[in-house]
C-alpha cells in the first residue's frame, strides 16, 4: 500500500526526531560563553595558557602529551577560576582574523585584529612515568591490573620568565577522585587507545589532581 505524501513526510520527520534524540551531551560545564567574553582581561581571574606536555617516559607515545594538555585545558576552563587562552591552535584563530583583510566578508561579521589576549601564566608539563601495569607504590600487588602515571608541572610568569610554582603529580588507577572535572567526556585524540582501561582512570585522576593543585595555589 502506498502512503500519501503527507503521511510519508510525517513518518520521515518522526524517524528523524527519534534519531536526533539519541544524541546527548555527556559533559558540559564551565562559566559559559557570555561570562567568559565579559570577564575583564585584568580582573581577578589570571589569564592562563597550557602548552602541550613533553613526553619523557620510556613507555607510551608522544601523542599522550598533547592529549593530556587538552584535558588539562578543558578542566581549567570548567573550574571557572581562570581565563584560559588558546595557544595550541593559535594559527587557526589568526587565520580566521586574517579573513577580515581579504575584503570578501562583511566587516561587521569578522573578528577584529588586535584583540587577542596574552597569557599571564604559562603551564608547562612533562610526563615522566607512564606504566600500564605497576604496583602503585603498594607492597601488595592486587589481582586487578593497576596503571601509574607521573607528571611534572611548572607554572611560569610570562612577564618575567620566573617559575612561580612547580610540583609533581603522581596518580594510579586505584586513586579515588571526587569527580570535580573532566569525568564524563571521551578521551581526546592521542589517548583513545587507553579508553576503558586502568590507564584511563590513572590519566583522569592525574588531571584532576593537577587542576586541584593549580586552583589551590591562588595565583
Amino acid at each position: 500500500m502506498r502512503l500519501p505524501v503527507a503521511a510519508l513526510a510525517a513518518l520521515s520527520f518522526s524517524l528523524t526526531a527519534c534519531a536526533a534524540s539519541t544524541a546527548t551531551v555527556v559533559s558540559s560545564s564551565g562559566p559559559g560563553i557570555a561570562a567568559v567574553q565579559n570577564a575583564p582581561a585584568h580582573g581577578p581571574q589570571p589569564r592562563i595558557a597550557v602548552q602541550p606536555f613533553e613526553f619523557r617516559s620510556s613507555e607510551g607515545s608522544p601523542g599522550v602529551g598533547a592529549g593530556m594538555a587538552d584535558m588539562l585545558t578543558d578542566s581549567l576552563v570548567n573550574t571557572g577560576k581562570f581565563i584560559v587562552v588558546e595557544r595550541d591552535r593559535l594559527k587557526d584563530l589568526t587565520a580566521e582574523q586574517d579573513l577580515a583583510e581579504s575584503g570578501r566578508f562583511k566587516r561587521d561579521t569578522v573578528a577584529p585584529v588586535g584583540e587577542l589576549e596574552g597569557a599571564e601564566l604559562l603551564i608547562r608539563g612533562s610526563i615522566t612515568s607512564f606504566e600500564k601495569e605497576c604496583s602503585g607504590g603498594s607492597a601488595i600487588i592486587v589481582s586487578a591490573k593497576e596503571a601509574c602515571i607521573g607528571i611534572n608541572l611548572r607554572i611560569v610568569d610570562v612577564k618575567t620568565g620566573r617559575v612561580v610554582n612547580a610540583t609533581t603529580v603522581e596518580a594510579t588507577s586505584a586513586n579515588r577522585g571526587i569527580g570535580l572535572v573532566y569525568t564524563k567526556s571521551d578521551l581526546p585524540i592521542g589517548l583513545g587507545a587507553f579508553s576503558k582501561t586502568p590507564m584511563e582512570k590513572a590519566i583522569r585522576n592525574a588531571i584532576e589532581a593537577a587542576v586541584q593543585h593549580i586552583a589551590a595555589t591562588k595565583l
